[in-house]
């Protein structure tokens, strides 16, 4: 008895200690108030300065040199981490540059003791000939010096990397230059450095950490069932292009099977209804997307079929790529794509922005959100294509009254950006119009 009494006093002695612990850790590192309360507008000029930091990224990496030099400013990392508040919920990312030091500033907001707190962090880097030189790191209450927050650095980069490889990655640094008008960075490049084996490794983690044998087999499956379709209507002359043929017709083919193959398992109809989504994405998506799903294929014409909604190709590929997103990643995610991509296409030169593409995008994630939300509204969805054959009207509404082909300057005119009234007013008539159908009245 005395033994059990001994063993019930160590356990709450623990359990004590460990409260103690989160309390402290808590009170040191959370805090009520954010250290960034505003959001950049996610605009055209925004997304110009992401995607120029990308082409620097790109071109950098891609200089046959042994140096990776990477160079920035405060309007790029800015416009980045703009862009990535769009995914990730309430988060706030801001840069300052001046000749002494460049300041990064994060805020991260979590419900803890039944509130609302925040996660505030302010990393400070010294310009530097030689390793990377941390001035300090300041999450919460509490200031870690220099050589303390470069291996808290490397810590995390081991996490992202792998044992090791993290640390190594920051020893690589040769200079860190300040300056007004920007940062440069110089890294000695890996050996055996090249951008396909820096994509094939990121695909690669990504598979390890959210892929399986059987998802994969899964998608085969369906692809192979996919794939039969798009053959089973060749053009008349065998000259000629094979006609179009419309998304609803292979999501008819394979949720019926997708039915059929959960009526005696209904707690795979998810399973089932993710493989039905992603074996489109391998079928119709490009070789990025391909890659993330599970590898790229081509079919054996070597030509991708000839898919279209509501009699347009650019369409279809709009609804199967944002569902693909929804289930590899989440909505704010496939969401932000696609608002970007409109944005990107308001700039001189793209297609302007359009109100249409972005009823395709939304269409894609709330068909892939009903999917895979739960076993119920997976099966409703399955039964839904199962009981009767259906038309593209029940599966995408009307697109009239929709503007298309707006240019930054008008777009900009008439709708400021992505997170106006007036926009936010045009996106709920694009998700009323989804809402009407007896599809999308599916409660996830």
């Amino acid at each position: 008895m005395q033994a059990v009494q001994h063993l019930v006093r160590q356990i709450l002695t623990l359990l004590l200690l460990l409260s103690t612990v989160l309390l402290l850790v808590a009170l040191l590192l959370l805090e009520r108030t954010p250290l960034l309360s505003d959001t950049g507008q996610l605009n055209a000029d925004a997304l110009r300065n992401s995607q120029q930091l990308l082409n620097h990224l790109n071109q950098s990496m891609r200089d046959p040199g042994q140096q990776l030099v990477i160079k920035t400013n405060a309007e790029q990392l800015n416009a980045a981490f703009t862009l990535a508040s769009r995914t990730l919920p309430g988060f706030q990312g801001r840069t300052q540059i001046d000749p002494h030091q460049l300041t990064i500033l994060m805020t991260m907001p979590l419900e803890a003791f039944s509130e609302r707190l925040y996660l505030n962090a302010n990393l400070q880097i010294e310009p530097a000939v030689g390793p990377l030189q941390v001035r300090k790191v300041q999450i919460g209450r509490l200031t870690l010096p220099g050589g303390m927050a470069l291996n808290l650095l490397g810590w995390v980069a081991d996490q992202l990397w792998g044992p090791g490889q993290g640390v190594a990655l920051l020893a690589k640094v040769r200079s860190v230059t300040v300056q007004p008008d920007g940062v440069k960075v110089e890294l000695s490049k890996p050996e055996g450095f090249s951008i396909s084996q820096l994509k094939q490794s990121g695909v690669s983690l990504y598979k390890q950490w959210f892929s399986s044998d059987q998802q994969t087999a899964l998608i085969e499956h369906y692809y192979a069932l996919a794939l039969a379709h798009s053959q089973q209507q060749p053009a008349a002359d065998p000259a000629q292009p094979q006609p179009p043929q419309s998304l609803i017709s292979y999501l008819q083919v394979l949720m019926r099977e997708a039915d059929r193959r959960s009526q005696h398992a209904p707690e795979q109809a998810v399973q089932e209804n993710q493989a039905v989504i992603l074996a489109l994405a391998q079928l119709l998506g490009g070789r990025n997307l391909q890659l993330l799903v599970n590898e790229v294929k081509a079919s054996p014409d070597g030509k991708v079929p000839r898919v279209t909604l509501a009699r347009r190709p650019d369409l279809q590929q709009h609804f199967v790529y944002s569902a693909s997103l929804q289930v590899l990643g989440n909505q704010r995610l496939s969401s932000a794509v696609g608002e970007a991509k409109e944005l990107l296409d308001s700039l001189k030169g793209g297609s302007g922005f359009s109100f249409v593409d972005l009823l395709a995008d939304r269409a894609g994630i709330r068909f892939a959100k009903i999917c895979t939300a739960s076993p119920r509204s997976a099966r409703a969805v399955q039964q839904f294509f199962a009981t009767q054959a259906r038309t593209e009207q029940e599966l995408f509404p009307s697109k009239s009254r929709l503007p298309e082909g707006l240019p930054q300057a008008l777009f900009e005119q008439q709708y400021q950006s992505i997170d106006s009234d007036l926009y936010r007013q045009m996106v709920a008539e694009i998700d009323r119009r989804l809402a009407a159908l007896p599809l999308y009245q599916i409660s996830p």
